[in-house]
């Protein structure tokens, strides 16, 4: 069975050098112990190693899980430490190197592009040349998008321009939420709880906010199952049933444009990928891996996949969710562009 991996990083050796010029977080530090990621206060750093830069190191990883394809993206804290005009040109930059990358490898991994960090104009024409690259398949982005937080109406241009070229769009969280609250156990909670509340509270806003609601076409992509999206869809639901003043932005019960999310599979046990896939079936669910992270398990994610559903969801989940979401249904038809 092919097996396509839709949630997969790398840190080009430029992007690299750019982290460690810099003296806030995030950074990359280099000294003695190796090279370390600090993305938190307070924190000593995650060591990074080749496989996070060396795209050998990448295909390498892939004929080990047996994955035919992987959809590749910048990792965070992508570009929003450089803003202004450095940020527009790197912005090119990056999109450019990603592009190169399906050629590069003989098709086997292909490249996302990235917006600019604070200017939704711009990010709003960087779209439509993302779009119009045939190499390029989709964007990833963090909940704060030209620094402005998800459901900030001055998005609007931006999700209009989203919206009429269909791009796959990779929500991922940065920051994590609760962050105070989950000290004291390493990277653990944040990584597990932090980063996957963050994307919940994100959807959540983007959803209430109407921004599905007025931009049905949205192709959105919210990382790590959404993180508790499917589990409090339906008390989401009842929440805005008790509350008369969210209506106003949200006309109708916001399980409905949930349900217009697609929601990747990188969600290790049967509990969490019932529940995504109840909310929006498995032709919505594309896999991943979250590879280099250390969370990444792709071994057990695999395993929970194939214990959970029989051959045809498992088809969906691990290769046809991403040629459809990703790779061939967003972009037109050449009856649509006569």
């Amino acid at each position: 069975m092919t097996v396509i991996d839709t949630h997969s990083h790398f840190y080009p050796d430029w992007y690299m050098e750019l982290l460690k010029a810099r003296a806030e977080i995030p950074k990359v530090v280099e000294d003695a112990e190796g090279v370390r990621f600090v993305m938190f206060p307070g924190e000593h750093g995650r060591p990074m190693d080749p496989e996070y830069w060396d795209l050998e190191r990448k295909l390498s990883f892939m004929d080990r899980f047996g994955i035919s394809q992987t959809v590749l993206s910048l990792a965070n804290p992508w570009l929003d430490p450089f803003p202004g005009s450095e940020g527009i040109e790197i912005t090119r930059h990056c999109n450019q190197y990603f592009a190169g990358l399906e050629q590069q490898t003989e098709g086997r991994i292909l490249g996302m592009g990235v917006l600019p960090p604070d200017n939704v104009e711009v990010a709003a024409e960087i779209t439509k040349e993302i779009a119009g690259t045939d190499s390029l398949y989709g964007i990833i982005t963090g909940t704060r998008i030209c620094g402005k937080p998800i459901d900030d109406p001055d998005l609007e241009l931006l999700w209009q321009a989203l919206e009429d070229t269909r791009l796959p769009v990779l929500i991922h969280p940065h920051h994590t939420s609760a962050a105070d609250e989950l000290t004291g156990y390493g990277h653990a909670f944040p990584v597990a709880m932090g980063f996957t509340f963050e994307t919940t509270i994100a959807v959540a806003r983007m959803v209430f906010a109407g921004v599905i609601h007025r931009h049905p076409r949205l192709n959105i992509v919210a990382s790590h199952g959404g993180g508790t999206i499917p589990f409090l869809a339906g008390r989401l639901d009842s929440a805005w049933r008790s509350d008369p003043s969210v209506q106003e932005q949200l006309p109708n019960p916001p399980t409905g444009d949930l349900r217009r999310i697609s929601y990747d599979a990188v969600l290790f046990h049967t509990g969490a990928l019932l529940a995504t896939a109840d909310l929006v079936g498995t032709d919505r669910m594309p896999w991943g891996t979250d590879h280099p992270f250390s969370v990444a398990d792709p071994g057990v994610s695999l395993e929970a996949v194939r214990a959970t559903f029989e051959s045809k969801e498992q088809n969906e989940i691990l290769s046809e969710s991403a040629r459809q979401i990703f790779l061939e249904g967003w972009r037109p038809t050449a009856d649509e562009t006569t």
